[in-house]
């Protein structure tokens, strides 16, 4: 099965690149109309229904499907793949906005230039038909879709308006109204509200790191008060992000000032529990053993290099000494390794 990832990369590039959307002001036909219990839940998944598999020539559809007629296989950047993303329906049958909509849509729009524009839209009516939506959910649904697809024709002509290139604040601000003039405030805040927020505070950083006013302690301060800005969750993920090595460097400055291998123990304890000071301590021990023999590599290579005049056979000689040495993994680690001395001037990085 393909990767998510992949996908979700060319759906980025594809954003950018979509075809004119304007005259998409369409309303579904034919709605189904079951209602969902009274609580906000997510549509049943699930792919969209697929027609029959024969084979497509050429790499895009020249025609759109009459609205009851099946549609063509899925293009190739999306067979294998699952539907990403989901459809929300509130207690009352309305639809909710939100960024899994948004990755629902997207995931479609990732097919644009292998599909006529046309057709992607009505795969992805196609799709929400199949979720059986409460009627009201699923004429908001299609605006939403709608309004979304003018969005981006014109986040996509943003580029080419003005001779003044515009910086990363200036973009995302333009953005942000676009989002709003088109798809109105809360179907906005929905669709883009947390990256909005992320987008906001990467900014003020920016700026923070750039105010040579600030001393170190202020900055920090700043800092610190950013993230607090941040989502709950968003917050909750970096945090996790960097904890390890804010762990890190509060164990350099305890061994820095003299701390023993029981006190750092100790302290391991009481911040991160017996588990995870038994995993950091049998860390400890693979690093210091990976120190020791890529330390006694470097002293035997350094050796060929002494009592090996002739250049080819001391560089046969260290290769066959590194292929002995360590697994074709730990090879690359060791051409990292040296590479970053290199770099930094050390003499740790001389290979003959």
């Amino acid at each position: 099965m393909k990767s998510r990832a992949v996908i979700l990369v060319v759906a980025l590039c594809a954003l950018l690149g979509a075809g004119v959307f304007s005259w998409w002001k369409v309303r579904a036909e034919d709605v189904p109309g079951p209602v969902v219990p009274p609580s906000a839940v997510p549509v049943a998944q699930g792919p969209a229904p697929r027609a029959a598999s024969s084979a497509v020539p050429g790499a895009a559809v020249t025609a759109t499907p009459a609205p009851d007629a099946p549609l063509p296989p899925l293009p190739g950047s999306l067979q294998d793949t699952e539907e990403d993303g989901a459809v929300l329906v509130d207690a009352s049958g309305h639809l909710v906005p939100s960024a899994d909509l948004r990755r629902f849509f997207d995931y479609y729009l990732s097919a644009t230039g292998e599909e006529p524009a046309s057709l992607i839209r009505e795969r992805i009516l196609t799709a929400l038909r199949a979720k059986k939506l409460p009627p009201a959910a699923m004429d908001e649904a299609v605006q939403v879709l709608d309004d979304y697809l003018s969005y981006l024709e014109a986040a996509r002509g943003l580029a080419s308006k003005g001779s003044v290139p515009m910086d990363t604040a200036e973009r995302l601000e333009a953005l942000r109204k676009l989002r709003r003039e088109h798809l109105g405030s809360g179907a906005a805040d929905g669709l883009f509200g947390k990256e909005e927020a992320v987008d906001a505070v990467a900014v003020e950083r920016l700026k923070l790191m750039k105010d040579a006013s600030l001393t170190k302690e202020e900055r920090e301060r700043r800092m610190a008060e950013l993230e607090e800005r941040l989502p709950p969750d968003v917050r909750a993920s970096r945090e996790e992000a960097v904890r390890p090595l804010r762990q890190q460097a509060v164990e350099q400055e305890l061994l820095a000032a003299g701390a023993t291998r029981e006190d750092l123990h100790q302290h391991r304890l009481s911040t991160v529990g017996p588990e995870a000071t038994e995993r950091l301590e049998a860390l400890d021990a693979e690093r210091a053993q990976w120190k020791q023999r890529l330390a006694d590599f470097r002293a035997k290579r350094e050796a060929l290099g002494r009592t090996e005049p002739d250049a080819a056979l001391r560089q046969a000689a260290v290769q066959r000494l590194l292929f002995d040495s360590f697994t074709p993994e730990e090879r690359l680690r060791v051409e990292a390794a040296d590479a970053i001395d290199a770099a930094s001037g050390s003499p740790g990085s001389g290979g003959g």
